[in-house]
C-alpha cells in the first residue's frame, strides 16, 4: 500500500471577472481586488512574507517566487505566484510545493499528511476563495520507484488517499468522475458537476485534478504547457460559472412566466364577464385595461432582459468552448515541436468536458429558451388584444357619441318645428277666433278673449303634440 509519494505540488488556478461592459461606460467590478487579497491571506496563513502588491489591471509582473517552512513544521516548501489579467478577468496561479532537490540533493518521499498540513484551514478551497469565475486545484506527486507500475486500481486508490488528505471532511469532497492517462501517467478527476441543479445553482463548484507522475517526461511536458493550462482551466472554469447563472435566470424566467399566465387568466377572466355583444365598456373598465397593458408591457420588458440573458449564457459557452478546444490543439502543437516523441500525445482525458457537459449545457439552456419564449408570444398577444378592445372600444363610443349628438340635433330641430308651427297654429286660430267671436266681444270682452286665449292654446298644442307624434311614428318606422 502506497503511503508516501515524492514531491508533491498543489497548485491553484484561480479566476475573477475584473470588468464588464456596460452602457454607462463604466466597467469596472465591485470588489475585483478580491482575489489578490485572498491570494495574501494564503500567504499569511502559511506564513510566508511575500505579498501581492496588485494596482494596475493591465500589470506585467514576474512569478513571485515564495520560499519557507509548513506552519508549525520543518519541512521545507517551496512555491511561485502567478498572477495576470486574461481578458476581462484575473488570474492566478498558486503553486506550494515540497520541492524536488535540496542543497543538491534529492528530498526524500513525503507522507501523505503533507497535503493535510497545506490545506489545514481548506484555505485552498472554493468556499475560501470565493473567486467569481470558479477554480481548479491540481495535485501533482512522483509515484515512488518501488510502486512505478502498480495498476491504475491502486493508483486510484493513491488518488483517493490523497484527496481525503487534502480534504478530511468527506462531506466537502467531490467524488471521482474521470480517470485517465495525460502525458503517460495517470490523472483522476473529481469534481461536483453532476449536483449542480436548480435548487444548488449558488453551490461552489469544487474541481480537483490529482496527477500521478510515473515518469519525469510527464512533469516537464506539464511545466511547458503551464502557461496553456492556465488557458485551458480559464475556459473551463467560464463555461461551468455561465452554466450556474444560466441555472439563476432560469429561476426567475420561471416565476415571470407564472406571473405573466396569472395576468393573462385575470384578463381573461374579466374579458369573459365584461365584454359582450350587447354590453360597452365603461371608465373603470378601460381604466382596468389600461393598468393591465402598464403591467404586461412591464413583465414583458423584464422578461425580455432575461431570456436575452440565458441566450448570452449559450453564446458564453459556445466561445469558450471553441477556445477550450483551441487550447488542447496548441498544447498538442507545443509538445510536438518539442520533440517528434510527443507527436502521438492524446488529449482525450480533456475532450470528455467539451463533447459531454458543454454540449449538455448548451442544449439544455436552448431548450429553456424555446419553452420561455412561449411566455413572450403570450405577453405580445395579450398586449395586441388589450390595445385592440380599446381601440375599438374607442372607436364605438366616438360612433355612440356622434349618434347621440345627431339624435340630440334632429330631436332639438323637431321640437323646434313642432314649437314654432304650434305658435303659428296658435296665432292664426287666435286671429280667427277673435273675429268668430267679434259680436260678443262688446257684451263679454274678457270671456271673449280668454275663449280665444284658451282655443289659440289648445290649437298649438295639438299641432305641438301632433308634430312630434307624426315625427315619432316617422322614427320608428325608419330601417
Amino acid at each position: 500500500m502506497i503511503e508516501k509519494v515524492y514531491a508533491p505540488n498543489l497548485h491553484l488556478f484561480a479566476f475573477h471577472l475584473c470588468k464588464v461592459l456596460r452602457d454607462d461606460g463604466n466597467n469596472s467590478v465591485e470588489n475585483s481586488q478580491k482575489l489578490w487579497d485572498k491570494c495574501n491571506q494564503i500567504l499569511e496563513n502559511l506564513h510566508f512574507s511575500e505579498r501581492l502588491n496588485l494596482v494596475d489591471e493591465t500589470f506585467k509582473i514576474s512569478p513571485i517566487k515564495i520560499v519557507g517552512k509548513l506552519p508549525n513544521s520543518e519541512i521545507p516548501i517551496t512555491g511561485r505566484v502567478y498572477p495576470q489579467c486574461l481578458y476581462d478577468s484575473y488570474a492566478v496561479a498558486f503553486n506550494v510545493r515540497r520541492p524536488e532537490q535540496e542543497n543538491g540533493q534529492k528530498t526524500e518521499e513525503i507522507s501523505l499528511n503533507f497535503l493535510r498540513e497545506l490545506n489545514r484551514d481548506q484555505i485552498f478551497l472554493p468556499e475560501f476563495v470565493e473567486s467569481s469565475l470558479g477554480q481548479t486545484l491540481l495535485i501533482t506527486a512522483f509515484i515512488p520507484e518501488e510502486f512505478k507500475q502498480s495498476s491504475i486500481e491502486d493508483l486510484e486508490i493513491l488518488a483517493q488517499k490523497c484527496l481525503e488528505k487534502f480534504i478530511p471532511n468527506d462531506q466537502q469532497r467531490p467524488p471521482l468522475q474521470n480517470q485517465g492517462e495525460l502525458f503517460g501517467s495517470p490523472i483522476f478527476e473529481y469534481d461536483n458537476l453532476s449536483q449542480i441543479n436548480l435548487d444548488s445553482s449558488d453551490r461552489p463548484y469544487c474541481h480537483i485534478l490529482i496527477w500521478l507522475f510515473r515518469k519525469d517526461q510527464s512533469s516537464e511536458d506539464f511545466i511547458d504547457c503551464y502557461p496553456e493550462f492556465i488557458d485551458l482551466f480559464y475556459y473551463r472554469n467560464k463555461v461551468i460559472t455561465a452554466y450556474q447563472d444560466s441555472l439563476k435566470q432560469y429561476k426567475k424566467a420561471f416565476n415571470y412566466y407564472g406571473e405573466i399566465e396569472q395576468e393573462i387568466k385575470s384578463l381573461n377572466e374579466f374579458l369573459n364577464h365584461e365584454i359582450t355583444d350587447e354590453s360597452f365598456l365603461n371608465e373603470a373598465d378601460l381604466k382596468f385595461l389600461k393598468q393591465k397593458l402598464k403591467a404586461l408591457s412591464q413583465q414583458d420588458f423584464t422578461y425580455s432582459q432575461i431570456l436575452r440573458n440565458l441566450k448570452h449564457y449559450r453564446n458564453t459557452i459556445a466561445i469558450n468552448s471553441k477556445n477550450y478546444q483551441q487550447t488542447l490543439k496548441t498544447i498538442q502543437r507545443k509538445l510536438k515541436e518539442k520533440s517528434p516523441i510527443n507527436s502521438d500525445q492524446k488529449l482525450d482525458f480533456f475532450l470528455a468536458f467539451i463533447n459531454q457537459d458543454s454540449q449538455y449545457f448548451q442544449e439544455r439552456i436552448k431548450d429553456e429558451l424555446n419553452y420561455f419564449v412561449e411566455g413572450s408570444t403570450l405577453v405580445d398577444r395579450a398586449i395586441s388584444s388589450i390595445r385592440g378592445i380599446t381601440e375599438i372600444e374607442q372607436t364605438e363610443n366616438q360612433r355612440r357619441q356622434e349618434k347621440q349628438e345627431q339624435e340630440n340635433n334632429y330631436q332639438l330641430q323637431i321640437k323646434i318645428l313642432a314649437l314654432g308651427t304650434g305658435m303659428s297654429a296658435g296665432g292664426i286660430t287666435g286671429s280667427s277666433s277673435g273675429l268668430l267671436l267679434s259680436q260678443y266681444a262688446t257684451d263679454y270682452p274678457v270671456i271673449t278673449f280668454g275663449i280665444s286665449v284658451i282655443i289659440s292654446f289648445l290649437v298649438a298644442f295639438f299641432f305641438y303634440v301632433g308634430i312630434l307624434g307624426v315625427a315619432w311614428i316617422f322614427k320608428k318606422k325608419k330601417p
